[in-house]
């Protein structure tokens, strides 16, 4: 029985079906080509989709590597999960068909499991490796036509292109590796697999044929500066949020627990007492406040930090805040050193 079904899957005749076989035909079905039996499997036995080979191979698995497109499009109206599967090698059917250049296949994989191609595989490539390693330009096109994208593969794929011009400037006049950390730097520059041509292109990259050392001391000192400080300065900006935050609610000299012809129950003494000084309390604290929280806003936004600018506005904003504080405190003290003059 088993060999006549055998048969039957390879030849394609679904006349001679039957039930009861002990594994998968539709493997031999899906990898033949064969539709029309391929179609009336999945109409009997809907579940023989999801199963797996020795090699932990689906029947999409199969029909993709073959490029059946028809047969993908049954398989993926059956059970479109199985786009998620991997083989033994860690390699779903998305992989194989951007290996293997299956654009039709690839792209009915891509509308049915777009995340799939997001999986790394079983060496943590992901499919745009896969793509260049197997010299499939045309499944990368695509692949990034629709959205598959993944920045360390850019950068890793541009760095090996020996064409490529590694001194081109941003319109902030930074070079590509100037845009990276040092560690990424020394990664690329230890890379054996890359050439003596690209090593040498990273190692001066980012710097100036005629200020080597000058720019990138300058630029290593900010980073160094800002990473010594920068806890401190989110822990002082803070506490000078707190500060003004609470003096702005909690007024010096309290509120009035009454009405009264001339003020009214939780209005502020210090407000009504002494106006002008008020004034001039609630607006040095209100620069105190928003300029701790630009600080804070500063620090956690992942601004360019090589920049000497940056470096100069955070030392700016924070003499401010702390110069604004200052001047607040001192106002805050004439309500409570004063007697304030009543008509």
């Amino acid at each position: 029985m088993e060999k006549r079904l055998y048969n039957a899957t390879k030849n394609g005749d679904k006349n001679e079906l039957i039930c009861g076989y002990p594994e998968t035909p539709l493997h031999v079905a899906a990898m033949l080509g064969h539709y029309d039996f391929t179609d009336e499997l999945l109409i009997q036995m809907p579940k023989l989709a999801k199963e797996l080979d020795s090699r932990r191979r689906s029947p999409l698995h199969l029909a993709v590597g073959k490029g059946h497109r028809k047969i993908v499009i049954r398989l993926l109206e059956v059970n479109p999960d199985m786009c998620f599967i991997c083989d033994i090698d860690g390699r779903n059917p998305l992989h194989i068909a951007a290996m293997k250049g299956r654009l039709a296949v690839l792209r009915e994989l891509l509308e049915a499991g777009p995340w799939a191609a997001l999986s790394p595989m079983a060496q943590g490539d992901t499919i745009l490796h896969a793509c260049v390693r197997w010299n499939q330009l045309e499944a990368l096109k695509l692949l990034l036509t629709e959205g598959i994208w993944d920045e360390e593969f850019a950068i890793d794929f541009l760095i090996r292109q020996e064409d490529v011009n590694k001194n081109i400037k941003n319109k902030d006049g930074l070079k590509p590796f100037e845009l990276l950390s040092q560690n990424q730097r020394d990664e690329f520059a230890k890379d054996e697999s890359l050439s003596d041509t690209i090593r040498s292109n990273i190692l001066v990259s980012t710097r100036e044929p005629d200020q080597p050392n000058a720019i990138s001391e300058a630029k290593r000192s900010n980073v160094d500066w800002l990473k010594g400080k920068g806890h401190n300065l989110i822990l002082v900006a803070s506490l000078l949020a707190d500060m003004a935050f609470h003096a702005a609610v909690n007024p010096p000299g309290g509120f009035w627990h009454d009405n009264d012809p001339s003020h009214r129950a939780g209005h502020s003494i210090f407000a009504d007492t002494y106006p002008n000084t008020y004034t001039q309390f609630l607006m040095s604290n209100t620069f105190g406040f928003m300029a701790s929280l630009i600080i804070i806003q500063l620090l956690i936004s992942g601004l360019p930090i090589r920049r000497k600018l940056f470096k100069q506005v955070l030392i700016a904003v924070m003499s401010v805040a702390i110069v604004a504080m200052g001047f607040a405190y001192a106002v805050s003290l004439v309500p409570l050193t004063s007697d304030p003059a009543y008509p």
